[in-house]
């Protein structure tokens, strides 16, 4: 028979539905985070009848973090956010690492060539995609950092302030909101400042502050579904 220790032991290796959960959600944060990066060099125009906003291609997937870290919030606590929060600004630093690499490491390393079917014309493509400037990358964390920082610390408050009220899709959508609107004012201002005309600044502000606010809107009954399936509620149970 099973010593104590051993059932205890293999009860501990057992992946539960909240770990399982955590797992997906760790995954959902750092997949989009790479994503928002990557993709947002792509301006597109978004149409809303007569007006007309410019948006990053990247902001949906960058609106999909913060989906992430509410569930991770409310279900793990702020120390797990700011954790995975943290992890994040991390891989990116490695992100924009390996992609150095892949750009310029045969230019670099004397034993790296490509092969001959790599024109000049593959090269440049490859680096039209790839490449974005210091500047960018560098106002990106910096909004990155103080605008995830920002809904952590904005949930927790509710959290902690509207205890037992039923209030989840108050915390998610407030703290979403004003954070994106953040990351929003501090990326376009830092990156583009300068370097585009004020109204395209101010399109591009306006058309990303558009599409964040509808993005938290619509994940809030994502963000009950998630944390129902994490704690083992009735996926339809909208209480907290």
């Amino acid at each position: 028979m099973a010593t104590e220790t051993e059932r205890e032991n293999h009860h501990a290796d057992r992946l539960t539905r909240k770990t399982a959960t955590l797992f997906f959600c760790i995954a959902l944060f750092m997949v989009s985070l790479v994503m928002a990066a990557i993709t947002s060099s792509k301006i597109q125009e978004f149409h809303f009848g007569s007006i007309s906003v410019l948006v990053p291609a990247g902001t949906l997937a960058f609106g999909l973090t913060y989906l992430a870290t509410d569930v991770i919030s409310e279900v793990w606590g702020r120390s797990y956010a700011f954790c995975v929060v943290l992890i994040g600004l991390l891989m990116r630093l490695l992100m924009m690492v390996l992609i150095l690499y892949a750009l310029h490491a045969e230019d670099v390393f004397g034993f790296i060539t490509v092969i001959n079917q790599w024109s000049p014309e593959s090269q440049e493509a490859f680096e039209s995609i790839l490449s974005t400037s210091n500047r960018l990358n560098l106002a990106g964390m910096v909004a990155f950092a103080i605008s995830a920082s920002s809904d952590i610390l904005i949930y927790h408050y509710l959290q902690q302030r509207d205890a037992g009220k039923n209030r989840l899709w108050l915390r998610n959508n407030v703290s979403t909101m004003v954070s994106q609107i953040l990351n929003s004012l501090i990326f376009i201002t830092a990156g583009f400042l300068g370097a585009l005309p004020l109204a395209a600044i101010g399109s591009l502000i306006l058309g990303q502050i558009v599409v964040k606010i509808m993005v938290a809107a619509f994940d809030t009954p994502a963000v009950y579904l998630i944390r129902n399936f994490a704690v083992g509620r009735p996926l339809g149970d909208f209480r907290g």
